[in-house]
């Protein structure tokens, strides 16, 4: 595969912001440490860190994430934003990314919390560190995101069945540079778009309202319940079969069949 061309991203480029300032690497251990160091130093808004190969890249809850050389794209994006635009990133960021899928023509969905699925595999995951103190009216988030592009997970027999691309569903290799400036406009767009806006958007791209789902909670508990919502901070609302409600902010969400 070619090297990504940063000309020809900036070229393509139409943010104000997001994307300018490009810190291109070609091996990292994951993009999140070259962000987090790039933060501290000061990096402006809107700074974009991309490999082309993660050695040690991350997924939530302390999983890896699959990272080979292979035509895809991996980058951390330093989001220094409003507090309350900062709540909305959970909501703005996954929908800004399947936005940027479907517009090249895949039917991209959201499986909460911020994955990225296409005919039921998974094309993008996403890692959103947004813990980072609020001071002087900014707060500072990194959006670390993996989206499979030209490479084929196939070939990866853990993957095979989990996992696919977009030129796997396209039958067609992918311009990277051109995505990943689609995907910092959507990104700009969506943090300068209003909450009910956002959340309307990311509702009709949700693949899970409305569906029975299998919720594992961090503690290894596990229940089944109905998604019926996501509130405005992302968080999602669920009704137990039992008829009681809640909001759940952290677990993995496995989809139920119909009936099942």
């Amino acid at each position: 595969m070619p090297r990504f061309d940063t000309a020809a991203f900036h070229q393509r480029l139409a943010t104000a912001g997001i994307g300018r300032a490009l810190e291109y690497r070609s091996v990292v251990e994951t993009t999140m440490t070259v962000a987090a160091g790039l933060a501290r130093s000061g990096a402006c808004h809107g700074t974009l860190v991309l490999a082309e190969q993660q050695t040690a890249g991350r997924g939530r809850r302390g999983r890896t994430f699959h990272s080979p050389p292979e035509g895809n794209l991996y980058f951390t994006l330093i989001l220094r934003t409003a507090p309350e635009t900062h709540r909305r990133l959970p909501v703005a960021l996954p929908l800004a990314v399947a936005a940027a899928c479907r517009a090249e023509g895949c039917d991209a969905l959201i499986k909460w919390p911020n994955d990225i699925w296409a005919k039921g595999r998974k094309l993008c995951g996403m890692l959103i560190d947004a813990e980072s103190a609020v001071g002087e009216g900014t707060a500072l988030a990194l959006a670390g995101i993996g989206v499979n592009v030209n490479g084929d997970p196939g070939t990866v027999p853990e993957l095979r069945d989990i996992a696919t691309s977009l030129t796997r569903e396209l039958a067609r290799p992918v311009s990277r540079e051109q995505l990943l400036a689609r995907i910092c406009l959507e990104i700009e767009n969506a943090l300068a778009a209003a909450g009910e806006d956002l959340l309307a958007a990311y509702r009709k791209l949700s693949l899970v309202l409305g569906r029975d789902v299998l919720l594992s909670y961090p503690d290894g508990e596990a229940r089944t319940a109905c998604a019926e919502a996501i509130d405005s901070d992302g968080a999602l609302l669920v009704r137990y079969p039992d008829g009681t409600r809640e909001t759940v902010t952290a677990a993995d969400v496995t989809l139920r069949p119909a009936g099942g």
